[in-house]
């Protein structure tokens, strides 16, 4: 009598051999499997290949971290659309990053006057794990502005506030952030050369804030200023941004005062707030 074989379920890839040994790894297997969450974050909702395709994991690698994400809540499956979202625990672990940050307790506050006193939209933004991160941006009522989501990320070289941040570091610290990326080119303004930017930040450090432009989009520019604890240590850079036409040279001292202040008063509330407050 012949074997009959069983089919394969539909939506479940076979697994290829060459996949299992580095899925026997956990540290391969977590690093895939927040690869897929950053994906699910980036994109809202995507399919298996979409999200295959994006993280360019294997398709049946990625329905095993899928289901195994779905196990434990941090993802969730619409069979009928097929497609994937972020699921409620990772929302959860996530949130608990706001509500163990003063910062994001202690600068929506500042921010939004600062907002109202240039009439431009403020931005905040953190180093994390090597890359500029946008965490609170408080829009102005300007129809022409600078507009993204928070936990955009940035090129240091190229923000206001990366700048910002980068002046008040040693130059070890500079050296290690900038040591495994290439100054990129965003726009020609943008600064590629590292000498010319170590100089651009003596300049940025000596008068306490710093200027973005057009380096990271044709016809904006950013002033920022650093954010430090209660050690001395810049921990993030606040700013405003907007269209040149309303950043004329003869205006940016007047704006940079403005940042500057609402910086130190940013950072005056962190080192006077305990954690967990």
């Amino acid at each position: 009598m012949n074997e009959q074989k069983n089919p394969l379920r539909r939506g479940r890839p076979r697994l290829k051999a060459n996949e299992e040994k580095a899925e026997t790894s956990p540290v391969v297997a977590l690093d895939r499997g927040i690869r897929v969450l950053i994906a699910l974050s980036d994109t809202r909702c995507a399919t298996l290949a979409e999200l295959a395709r994006v993280t360019a994991i294997p398709v049946a690698t990625v329905h095993r971290l899928l289901t195994t994400l779905q196990q434990r809540g941090m993802v969730v499956h619409y069979a009928e659309q097929g497609k994937w979202r972020i699921g409620p625990q990772a929302y959860r672990i996530g949130s608990t990053f706001e509500d163990g940050s003063n910062l994001l307790e202690v600068a929506p506050s500042v921010m939004r006057t600062l907002s109202e006193d240039t009439g431009e939209t403020a931005n905040l933004a953190i180093e994390e794990c090597g890359q500029l991160l946008f965490l609170i941006q408080v829009e102005s009522d300007n129809p022409i502005r600078a507009s993204f989501k928070n936990g955009t990320a940035a090129y240091f070289h190229t923000s206001g506030v990366g700048k910002a941040m980068m002046a008040f570091m040693d130059e070890a610290a500079v050296e290690t952030l900038l040591a495994p990326q290439t100054l990129v080119r965003q726009t020609p303004n943008s600064i590629t050369d590292l000498q010319e930017l170590k100089s651009v930040l003596r300049k940025s450090r000596q008068r306490g804030w710093a200027l973005d432009d057009e380096e990271r989009f044709l016809g904006m520019r950013c002033i920022a200023a650093p954010i430090f604890d209660s050690l001395g240590k810049v921990v993030a850079g606040v700013s405003v941004s907007g269209p040149v036409t309303r950043f004329p040279e003869n205006k940016l001292e007047g704006l940079a005062a403005s940042v500057v202040q609402a910086a130190k008063t940013i950072s005056e509330r962190l080192q006077n707030s305990p954690i967990g407050s």
